[in-house]
């Protein structure tokens, strides 16, 4: 063989070997990255309108709700897993930063900064899976990372802290547990934020699934929240709710009470629904708040559509009316329209 013949063989052995150290190399990566490194998140944004005083002119914007991004991954069978969620719209912050360690179905724990597992919505129902725009009272109010209660909408409704959870009488046949509980303790001061006084908040949830389609819950929170800058107040709360959800059908009531200082506070919501064919779905809900010094007295009823054509676009229309029943409210019925587009990816 002559010496350029050779070479030339050395050459197309060398560059074969390379061409397939790499495509090993990066299916080994991409194999990593699908378990280990998963992305998704969604961005929403709409147009709201609201009726004003007679006097003023109304209420008309367009908006940036959300916009996350979630890293996700599972290690050890799946026995292990985290997720990190960051929000970028308006000032960045991390939603969510947790580790999950699933050693049995009974009993599992998680620690880091997630959802406050107090009511149904809270946890249960995403912005990107929720009936409506806004959440009820009882999610926005109660299930709470504001510092003290004064009638003012803000609550993530996450905190730093360790839970325990699990299920037991497993029904192997349709895949759920009939009994179901959550055990969690946090620092009570929001996200983001170290404890911010000695207690610490303490929440318990316990959900009975009689079978597949209904849920029956009921939760108790006891935290303590900020009187001044010196002293703080206990404000315990209690939630019970059912739930019924099938192809075509969803209804769910729940009624929550809470106590902040001198302020006793109750809640109430019932919604119900129906799922077309695919892609529409209409829901009407009624709900209301008020507590015993009026900081906040309203009923509200809101009816809604979903349209969803493709599973990386969700399109909601809200319509509703307040009834505020405050002695100070500037409008006893306003009316508004809130339109909402989800982009999932």
């Amino acid at each position: 063989m002559k010496i350029k013949h050779f070479v030339m063989a050395a050459a197309a052995i060398v560059i074969g070997f390379s061409a397939q150290a790499q495509t090993t190399t990066g299916e080994k990566v991409e194999s990593f990255a699908d378990k280990y490194l998963k992305l998704s998140g969604y961005i929403q944004g709409g147009y709201e309108w609201n009726q004003a005083p007679e006097d003023d002119t109304a209420e008309s914007t367009f908006y940036l709700k959300r916009a996350r991004v979630s890293l996700t991954g599972s290690a050890a069978k799946e026995k292990i897993d985290y997720r990190l969620q960051v929000d970028m719209a308006g000032s960045p912050k991390i939603c969510d930063l947790y580790f999950r360690y699933k050693p049995l179905n009974e009993v599992n724990v998680q620690i880091g900064q997630f959802k406050v597992p107090f009511a149904i919505e809270n946890e249960l129902c995403g912005p990107t899976t929720f009936e409506f725009i806004e959440y009820s009272y009882i999610t926005t109010y109660f299930t709470r990372n504001k510092e003290t209660y004064d009638g003012i909408k803000g609550a993530t409704g996450r905190d730093i802290g360790v839970q325990f959870y699990g299920g037991f009488l497993k029904n192997e046949e349709q895949g759920f547990n009939i009994i179901n509980y959550n055990l969690a303790v946090f620092n009570g001061a929001g996200i983001n934020k170290k404890d911010n006084n000695e207690s610490k908040d303490i929440v318990a949830r316990l959900i009975v699934k009689p079978f597949k389609d209904l849920s029956i819950s009921g939760s108790y929170m006891y935290a303590e929240t900020n009187y001044d800058e010196a002293s703080y107040m206990k404000s315990p709360r209690w939630s019970v709710g059912a739930w019924y959800n099938t192809r075509h059908w969803v209804a769910r009531a729940e009624y929550a009470a809470a106590k902040f200082g001198e302020i006793n506070a109750n809640s109430f919501y019932a919604l119900a629904g129906y799922h077309f064919e695919k892609p529409w779905s209409v829901v009407a809900r009624y709900e209301f708040i008020k507590d015993n010094v009026q900081t906040l007295n309203e009923q509200r009823i809101t009816i809604g559509g979903v349209y969803k054509p493709y599973k990386f676009l969700r399109l909601q229309l809200n319509l509703s009316s307040v009834m505020n029943h405050a002695p100070d409210a500037t409008v006893k019925n306003p009316l508004g329209a809130n339109l909402l587009v989800s982009a999932i990816f």
